[in-house]
């Protein structure tokens, strides 16, 4: 299929709160708003999942309380240069073979097109499999139905609202998704010969959480679906893990990627003011003619992050401390370059008697005690919303340090080295408790990402 199909649109970078769970508020809203005109981004895509009448209860208009919220994003983002981009997501049950179902559909982006929304899109994502026994009458496919809804909806805005643009995010929406492949993916190929040119396809990459996203697979995937993805960008996302947390720089995207792609929509941290190092990182990607590094762009956005680590007490953080924290909590894949150090010093001191670490723990215990002097600081924090939201991850750190300096403290003194540690402050099920936890241990993942049963290893077959 012809590349020169695709109808171009100018560059859409900038955030999508697309996560699961509590959605941003207004105020939250308005300082994305600020920070992505500080970065140089130029678009907010509106797909909360827990909105309910964004997914759940779509077919349901705004009240007018909501609509007024709605309206005030639309008119904060017009004031800033940024198009506010809504997202609607029917697909739990519309019933696509119905022409009443499309036109409520058509009903509800009308209502927030004319809060001020710039642009729309229709959101197929994370569906049960199959369709009605009408649909599959009708359309016989899903991809079939999916782009026969995305058509209809997308005449309607030509019709009443030109330039708005439509935004279409896939069922089959990354490549590890798409059997048995990208180029041979049944979806993906439907969808390249029947959705209409101009419609805008949403993309994550080869994985949902994509580490990296080479030039060649984009390239791989335009050759099927006969337009430039926009990257829906999960690299922060931490809606899958809710005890994690990125700070870290976006990277794993080499700048020759910013060619094959229609833009950058970054799904960010579910806690709204932990995503200053991301938002900013990503305009630096987006906007410089020669990308920096990623370790610079990130040690530039920490420095400009700072004013918001203001203490009570007389208390203050420096730009360094901030760059150690976010250290610990850097991207899925990866942690910063000072935990990396920590995690090799601790290596050495476990694999070591006493009498052999020398230099290596002292480095280990002093690079500890930064951590809980930070983590003490952060408590003071004039901005009780950054500090809650960085809160449970720093506590756990906190605690996990503690731990780690207990058990020295007991094997610089323990007689016997075959001596196990044993400490009244962490007991099972208290320390790394719960459902979770008990599956983690049940079920391990070794670094293959292999499930085996730990069972297996205590039996004869």
């Amino acid at each position: 299929m012809s590349l020169a199909r695709t109808k171009a649109g100018s560059p859409l970078n900038g955030v999508v709160e697309g996560f699961y769970g509590r959605p941003w508020t207004l105020r939250q809203r308005r300082a994305l708003i600020d920070w992505l005109h500080q970065a140089g981004l130029n678009a907010y895509l509106y797909a909360p999942k827990d909105d309910l009448k964004h997914r759940a209860l779509w077919r349901e208009p705004y009240t007018r309380s909501e609509a007024a919220g709605l309206r005030a994003v639309a008119d904060a983002c017009r004031e800033r240069g940024v198009q506010f981009i809504y997202a609607i997501a029917p697909g739990l049950d519309l019933a696509a073979a119905k022409p009443n179902e499309t036109a409520t559909l058509i009903a509800k982006l009308d209502q927030v097109r004319r809060l001020g929304a710039s642009h729309c899109a229709i959101l197929w994502d994370d569906l049960p499999a199959g369709l009605s026994q009408e649909d599959r009458r009708v359309y016989g496919t899903v991809a079939a139905a999916h782009c026969a809804v995305a058509n209809r909806v997308a005449g309607a805005l030509e019709r009443d609202f030109p330039g708005c643009r439509l935004l279409f995010c896939p069922t089959v929406y990354c490549g590890r998704m798409a059997k048995p492949s990208v180029p041979q993916s049944p979806y993906l190929r439907e969808v390249g010969e029947k959705l209409r040119p101009g419609i805008e396809f949403l993309w994550t990459g080869p994985h949902i959480v994509s580490e990296t996203i080479p030039a060649n697979s984009i390239r791989a995937l335009r050759r099927v679906v006969g337009r430039k993805p926009i990257l829906w960008d999960n690299l922060h996302a931490n809606d899958y893990d809710s005890r994690r947390l990125y700070l870290g720089p976006y990277s794993g995207r080499a700048p020759a990627l910013r060619q094959e792609i229609g833009g950058v929509l970054l799904n960010p941290n579910c806690q709204f003011e932990a995503n200053f190092i991301p938002i900013h990182t990503l305009g630096a990607w987006c906007q410089s003619a020669r990308p920096p590094a990623a370790r610079t762009a990130f040690r530039g956005a920490t420095a400009a992050w700072l004013p918001a680590f203001t203490c009570r007490g007389g208390a203050t953080l420096e730009t360094d401390e901030i760059g150690l924290l976010a250290d610990f909590f850097y991207l899925p894949c990866e942690l910063g370059s000072r935990a990396r150090a920590y995690v090799a010093d601790l290596k050495r001191v476990l694999g070591a008697a006493p009498d052999r670490w020398g230099a290596v723990e002292r480095r280990f215990e002093g690079t500890s005690r930064q951590i809980l002097a930070l983590c003490d600081k952060l408590t003071q924090l004039d901005d009780r919303d950054l500090l809650y939201a960085l809160y449970p991850r720093v506590w756990e750190l906190k605690e996990t340090v503690l731990l780690l300096l207990a058990w020295i403290a007991w094997r610089r003194r323990a007689p016997n080295p075959k001596a196990r540690f044993r400490s009244p402050d962490y007991r099972p099920g208290i320390f790394r408790g719960g459902f979770a936890a008990t599956i983690e241990r049940l079920l391990p993942m070794d670094d293959a990402g292999v499930f085996t049963p730990a069972v297996w290893a205590h039996s004869d077959e």
